[in-house]
């Protein structure tokens, strides 16, 4: 059996005599410093989105990415309209993309979107079944072609899709949708690829100055799932930064894993804090609840074939409403077929759970700031 290390040890981080409890967003930087920052309920993420624009958007592109916002949020009300039932899946593609370019403008990846395409087209394997068979391709922007995924996807990652062309296979984007992973599974008869994270915490050594991250897991999730700690490491893309280490406690339900390489600090921790975060940012899901802790983590166990056919977590909501928005305009016929299908629950799931998850996980990202749906008003 592989020696397993022992953990650094350290102590929690606190900042103003508060345990700093994970999130995409834990600091918010002043004209010094970062700080502490809380997370904000809000009923109406829309708001906080038109104000985000407002504060971060360039001036000369404001404009044209309120005008989006604005047509995204006429898009998604009809799409959650109980008496609009065919054309949901196209309504809300619309007002994911609407979102996604008003989010380009704001980050600044391009000064307008004006000419811009979608970037994506849908595929079908010849003589293959709809869904199963079927496949997108990515394009990259050019000199001359403004593409709304790249730069979506360049805006959420800091860098463009792999290729000119990228190909996306239905079969392996739909097992990375959380809501409805468990549908997903039935229909495909698969394995269960959604590994929930009991905790995260950031931990320093004030002498060294250093910090680091620590996973934890529970031994029967591993079980249910069928994983070893090594297949871990290597199926959630963790093997290069963490590394298994031993329970602190001598529990045998819990599992850890330690961040490999710390990160050395100047002055005080929370200096570095959002940047690390940002870093391992890439390997996590997240579910917005309305209760305590509000967010979900999981990490998203795949053969290493399909490692480079995983998007980011926004980015293959995204992906999944254009290939179901794209059935549902120029073959209907072809989308009640799907819903017919054993994936039917799964895709209905999608167009009912989708819409609040990419709402607030986008919100949150305009105002790099955690929203909250409240459990109530």
């Amino acid at each position: 059996m592989p020696i397993v290390a022992n953990s650094r040890g350290g102590q929690y981080v606190m900042v103003r005599n508060r345990l700093l409890k994970f999130s995409y967003w834990p600091m918010s930087r002043t004209t010094r410093r970062y700080g502490l920052q809380n997370n904000l309920f809000v009923q109406n993420p829309w708001t906080i989105i038109s104000s985000s624009i407002n504060r971060r958007c360039p001036t000369g592109a404001r404009a044209e990415a309120l005008a989006y916002l604005q047509q995204a949020q006429d898009f998604y009300t009809a799409a959650t309209s109980e008496r609009i039932v065919s054309a949901k899946p196209l309504l809300l593609y619309y007002c994911f993309m609407n979102i996604a370019k008003s989010y380009c403008l704001t980050v600044g990846t391009k000064a307008s979107l004006n000419q811009a395409q979608h970037g994506l087209s849908e595929r079908l394997t010849p003589g293959a079944d709809e869904l199963r068979g079927a496949y997108l391709e990515a394009h990259r922007s050019s000199a001359s072609t403004i593409n709304i995924f790249d730069e979506f996807y360049r805006a959420l990652t800091g860098h463009p899709i792999s290729a000119k062309k990228v190909r996306y296979d239905i079969p392996v984007l739909l097992p990375q949708i959380v809501a409805g992973h468990r549908l997903w599974v039935a229909a495909a008869n698969g394995r269960e690829r959604f590994l929930s994270i009991d905790w995260i915490h950031i931990l320093e050594e004030t002498a060294s100055k250093s910090i680091w991250l620590t996973l934890r897991f529970l031994q029967e999730d591993l079980n249910r799932l069928g994983l070893t700690h090594r297949k871990l490491l290597l199926e959630s893309r963790l093997q290069t930064s963490f590394r298994d280490v031993k329970d602190p406690r001598g529990e045998p339900s819990k599992v850890y894993f330690e961040q490999r390489q710390s990160i050395t600090y100047t002055h005080i921790a929370a200096d570095e804090i959002q940047d690390m975060v940002a870093a391992f940012r890439k390997n996590l899901w997240a579910v917005v609840t309305s209760l305590p802790p509000y967010r979900k983590y999981y990490v998203y166990c795949c053969s290493p074939t399909e490692a480079t056919q995983v998007l980011p977590q926004i980015a293959s909501i995204y992906a999944m409403a254009y290939y179901l928005g794209s059935i549902t305009r120029y073959r209907p016929h072809h989308f009640d077929k799907i819903v017919r299908s054993p994936y039917g629950p799964f895709v209905e799931e999608f167009i009912s759970s989708q819409p609040t998850q990419f709402m607030y996980l986008m919100a949150s990202d305009f105002a790099t700031q955690e929203i909250i749906k409240p459990a109530i008003v």
